[in-house]
């Protein structure tokens, strides 16, 4: 096994290293995943089938030595398949709590948008408080915690949209696109020799996660840096396209993911490029457009959503 690693530059640094084994490109995506662990966060990936977003879920998992477990939505999925239920024991008569898949250390939710609103709002309170509650009784999920759930943007058919208040308990929202030629090839490589196997090791374990998120904690946030995240979400309210702009949660957000990747890039401060930096994956889903612009939003690339983001920054006074 691999040395184990203690502080949040050197962990973010193996788990790329490890992952790249098994995976071609994704460098934003593993990113995103490295600050979710950091800080507590949740992940929505989105892409076209075939991009392996399963295959990332299981191979970051794997690569920290966590339990891992899927829950595939579907249609006609009931709240007890995700949270678990209170089961008859027989043997001493009572009813006892039997956990859902939700009582894992990293849980992918495939195709989270397949699910009943009754289904998916099952997950809010999990996401947002760590735990689960069954006929009045409280079940602590473990640490860490993160939910990584992914979406088809384009098929809309048979599907249930994500309300604005579960889409904004995600940290960050990722959207995985086709590769080039040349990675492509890669990944044909990696698949002749390797098949379905995933080729890393755990390079980590619980105690150097929890030393790498109090790094995180204590990374120093000058009170320009906070008024620049401010402005910068502000911002995204005062568009012309905009019908209602990022919360006060996506200035947390930002101001947490900011943390994060200065502690991955070795930084005890935060400067004003690590904010532009994950501004793009905090904001993307919470800014929701006018009727006659949302038609414009429902490109692969998020295009309209990414430009909008570009000149909410480009109008805020970057803190010297």
């Amino acid at each position: 096994m691999a040395q184990k690693t203690a502080n949040a530059a050197m962990l973010a640094s193996a788990i790329r290293k490890e992952l790249h084994k098994a995976i071609v490109g994704m460098d934003e995506a593993i990113d995103a995943l490295i600050i979710a662990l950091l800080t507590n966060g949740h992940i929505l990936i989105e892409g076209v089938p075939g991009l392996a977003k399963t295959y990332l879920a299981k191979a970051f998992a794997k690569t920290l030595g966590l339990e891992f477990k899927r829950i595939q939505f579907t249609s006609d999925i009931l709240p007890s398949d995700i949270l678990g239920s209170m089961v008859y024991n027989r043997r001493t008569g009572e009813f006892e709590f039997r956990p859902g898949p939700i009582f894992a250390n990293i849980v992918l939710v495939d195709e989270i948008n397949r699910a009943p609103p009754r289904s998916q709002s099952a997950l809010l309170e999990a996401m947002q408080e760590r735990q689960v509650t069954i006929e009045g009784n409280r079940y602590p999920l473990p640490e860490p915690f993160i939910v990584v759930a992914t979406q088809n943007p384009i098929e809309l058919e048979g599907t249930f949209p994500l309300p604005e208040a579960e889409m904004d308990r995600f940290m960050m929202r990722i959207n995985l696109t086709f590769l080039d030629e040349a990675a492509e090839i890669e990944i044909l490589k990696k698949k002749n020799i390797l098949r379905d196997e995933i080729p890393v090791e755990a390079i980590s374990d619980t105690e150097s996660i929890k030393n790498a998120v109090e790094e995180v904690h204590s990374v120093y946030v000058h009170k320009d840096i906070i008024e620049y995240i401010v402005s910068i979400v502000r911002a995204t309210r005062s568009n012309h396209k905009v019908l209602l702009g990022a919360s006060p949660r996506a200035e947390i957000a930002l101001l947490q993911a900011a943390k994060a990747y200065a502690a991955m890039s070795g930084r005890r401060y935060v400067v004003p490029d690590h904010v532009k930096h994950v501004a793009h994956m905090v904001l993307n889903h919470r800014i929701i457009l006018k009727p006659e612009y949302q038609s414009l939003s429902r490109t692969p690339d998020y295009s309209t959503i990414t430009e909008l983001i570009r000149e909410s920054l480009e109008s805020v006074e970057v803190p010297r």
